[in-house]
């Protein structure tokens, strides 16, 4: 068991009384703030380059960041803008402080094209670090480990997945898993710990050998889920038919007790891909959170724009979600249930038996909306959070 998922494990656990559970939060955002940079060493590393790469270089040794490196040695090797820059090790050392004194990943970095922009420009956009340090203010760390953790999310949210779903470990019975192949000869396994498409298979249990060897190895490897394919209206599909194309809404409860849907956008994959995240190749596009209307272009996670999709040739920018109000009326309304949660981010499809939801993020992500717009939404969600009720 990885760290972690123990670390997880142990959060749902944490102690019933709300003053405990306030100041561990507040004990989490401190060292999020305890991975920048001081304003003082943030000052000096502008002003002298040798510092800054002495700061940086410091960091890189550290073995708990080598995700951090991976996903910039990605970027470099997949961003067409960065692929004629002779000097690799200046970029490669400016993407490394911008997470040190911002907390952007690499991939923040490229999608909001931080490169040529300033200090203060930078600061309108909120980082990966400033998300979690948000969520962790409105959202309660006990119910945050109930959504992260898929099983846990889908007994709590069942009756709006709207299709069979099997929760696959030590524990399944092999009725139960026959049952469930028996209906769904293909089928979606997901590990319940994964996020941004990773670890999501597409099962055809003809291509199985020995299905009862595949039930008594793959159970004790780890938690999946088991899911039912879902069928996507025509409407959707025009996008790219192999993936099932999304919406990512995100909902904010106010102190008021209403909730709003301040951003939203679409996820659509490629053709042959049966995910559509934006860290799995797919393509992201703004969604007018009133109409439903498409009103930006496609970003991808290199960079690329496109104005169609570059498969099925369908023009993004005016283009109409089906049935959007009735998607919106669910996740204000779920939302409004879900006790301890100020921020959630629903992922949506549209079925010819109207909308089910994907799986709901505990700290909806807030890259997507500021890659689709091309500008940060700092001051917009600090002004959200004033009006929100915060649990530390």
């Amino acid at each position: 068991m990885n760290k972690a998922k123990l670390c997880n494990i142990i959060r749902k656990y944490y102690p019933k009384a709300f003053g405990i559970r306030k100041a561990l939060q507040r004990l989490k955002i401190k060292r999020l703030d305890n991975k920048l940079l001081s304003q003082d060493i943030i000052k000096k590393c502008q002003e002298d380059e040798n510092f800054k790469k002495s700061i940086v270089e410091k960091y890189i040794k550290n073995a708990s960041v080598k995700d951090i490196i991976d996903e910039m040695e990605t970027m470099l090797k997949n961003v067409y803008d960065y692929k004629n820059i002779e000097d690799k090790k200046s970029l490669k050392i400016d993407i490394i402080f911008n997470r040190l004194a911002y907390g952007f990943l690499p991939s923040e970095y490229v999608g909001f094209k931080l490169k040529d922009k300033s200090c203060i420009e930078k600061q309108t956009f909120i980082s990966d670090i400033a998300t979690f340090k948000f969520g962790y203010s409105v959202n309660d760390i006990t119910k945050i480990q109930y959504i992260i953790e898929k099983s846990d999310s889908y007994r709590q949210f069942s009756k709006y997945f709207k299709r069979d779903v099997l929760i696959f470990d030590k524990y399944t019975k092999w009725k139960d898993f026959k049952k469930f192949i028996d209906k769904h000869k293909i089928f979606i396994k997901k590990k319940t710990n994964s996020s941004q498409g990773n670890n999501i298979e597409l099962v055809n249990t003809e291509n199985i050998k020995n299905i009862k060897e595949y039930f008594n190895t793959k159970k004790n490897t780890d938690r999946f889920l088991l899911e039912e394919l879902v069928i996507q209206s025509k409407e959707m599909a025009k996008f790219n038919a192999s993936s099932v194309n999304t919406i990512r809404c995100m909902t904010m409860l106010m102190k008021d007790g209403t909730v709003e849907v301040p951003y939203c956008f679409m996820r659509t994959g490629r053709n042959g891909s049966f995910v559509d995240n934006g860290g799995a190749g797919g393509i992201l596009i703004g969604v007018d959170e009133k109409t439903g209307v498409l009103n930006t272009d496609g970003f991808d996670e290199y960079g690329n724009i496109y104005k169609i999709h570059p498969d099925s040739k369908i023009q993004f920018k005016g283009s109409k979600i089906p049935k959007w109000q009735d998607m919106l009326n669910i996740c204000k309304s779920i939302a409004k249930d879900v006790n301890g949660m100020g921020f959630l981010s629903w992922d949506m499809s549209y079925t010819d038996n109207g909308w089910v939801v994907i799986e709901v993020n505990a700290i909806g992500q807030l890259i997507g909306p500021q890659i689709v717009m091309q500008k940060g939404i700092k001051s917009e969600v600090d002004n959200l959070l004033k009006r929100m009720n915060l649990v530390i």
